[in-house]
């Protein structure tokens, strides 16, 4: 079950480690803190936001929290795994093969099962890929294990 205070109590640790987060940005070199305390300042609002939502409505947390997990519960972090996967495989496998594995992967937790559509998207987007980045651009990706 929701709490108001839990709600409450992690709107305000989110907040210090924020500020404690701008605190160590402040004095990045070049401009370097614009990104990280823009950040941070947004996190303080998200939680300013949250300890006002307690207030308002406390309705919201006297509902029942369900302990079934369904599959579109952990999606965004499944999705979330894929992309920084395919980051990572991009300098192992290659950009090309880690592209393929990312778009069949990707399809397929958003629920894409059409064999015929992911076999044909394929076939048009990745030998446009490759002659936008090698030919026209002259990108040279990375090529991994495989190329």
């Amino acid at each position: 079950m929701l709490t108001i205070w839990g709600e409450r109590i992690a709107a305000v640790l989110c907040s210090l480690a924020a500020i404690y987060m701008i605190y160590l940005a402040w004095d990045f070199p070049a401009n370097g803190e614009r990104f990280p305390v823009f950040t941070c300042s947004a996190i303080i609002f998200t939680s300013i936001l949250m300890i006002i939502r307690t207030v308002l409505s406390p309705g919201v947390f006297v509902g029942t929290f369900e302990k079934s997990i369904a599959f579109e519960d952990v999606q965004p972090l499944l999705l979330t795994a894929a992309t920084v996967g395919y980051v990572l495989l991009i300098f192992e496998l290659g950009y090309y093969v880690s592209s393929l594995l990312f778009l069949i992967i990707i399809s397929l937790l958003v629920g894409v099962r059409n064999a015929k559509v992911l076999a044909l998207t394929a076939m048009i987007t990745f030998p446009l890929m490759y002659a936008f980045f090698e030919l026209f651009l002259n990108a040279q990706m990375p090529r991994g294990l495989l190329m």
